[in-house]
Formats: structure tokens, C-alpha cells, sequence
């Protein structure tokens, strides 16, 4: 299993692979990972914000009942 780390001080250029190259967003870790996905959010602000995403994005897999 890959370990996809995500920052609020992250970048969707990073691979996400380590502490040190943490990614931003939820639509790259879902490139990035594909089959195989643990995500490692470093704060309570980036999980928040990755639900935001989540929730924002219904259409692709998120249901109102998350939200």
C-alpha cells in the first residue's frame, strides 16, 4: 500500500511520497495512489479541507450523507 501524504503546505507538483513532498489536493492523491491509497493528512485544517473538497466534488463519488 502507497502512503499519500497531503499538506496545506503542499503542492499538487510534489509526488506526495514522503513528509517532504507532500501534495495539496485530494484530485492529485487520487492520481497518484490509483488502486492502492493511504492518506496522511498532516493537520486538523488539511482534513477539514479535504472534506470541503470532497463534499464539493458530489458528482464524483462524495454523497450528500458525507456532507
Amino acid at each position: 500500500m502507497t502512503r499519500i501524504y497531503i499538506s496545506d503546505h503542499g503542492s499538487d507538483r510534489n509526488d506526495g511520497l514522503t513528509k517532504r513532498t507532500p501534495i495539496y489536493s485530494w484530485k492529485r492523491a487520487r492520481k497518484v495512489a490509483a488502486d492502492h491509497l493511504e492518506i496522511s493528512a498532516d493537520s486538523a485544517s488539511t482534513r477539514t479541507r479535504l472534506f470541503r473538497e470532497l463534499c464539493t466534488r458530489q458528482r464524483t463519488g462524495a454523497t450528500k450523507s458525507h456532507c
